[in-house]
């Protein structure tokens, strides 16, 4: 019985870790989830959809219109007409 216990021990030390190193990782995981980043249009006074962005710091997520070549830095949205503040980022390439 005694040598079960001495392997019990590390083996469900062992496990335990190896719990905790695939939950950091799927933490990771979720938090590099794409968003959509908006831009206002001055125009037609809108918050339109241009890209996927992400919400991990990084090179700041922009869109250049192609007729203007006027580039945008991309934000989240409040609403139809209101973009929000919140700074994206592109995304990390895989």
């Amino acid at each position: 019985m005694t040598k079960f216990k001495q392997f019990l021990v590390p083996a469900v030390i062992i496990l335990m870790g190896a719990g905790a190193a695939f939950a950091t990782n799927a933490a990771k995981d979720s938090q590099s989830a794409s968003v959509q980043g908006y831009r206002f249009d001055s125009v037609t006074e809108e918050c339109i959809a241009t890209k996927q962005c992400s919400t991990i710091p990084g090179d700041i997520c922009t869109w250049t219109d192609p007729s203007t070549s006027v580039t945008y830095s991309l934000h989240n949205r409040i609403s139809g007409t209101l973009c929000g503040n919140q700074q994206l980022y592109e995304p990390a390439s895989h």
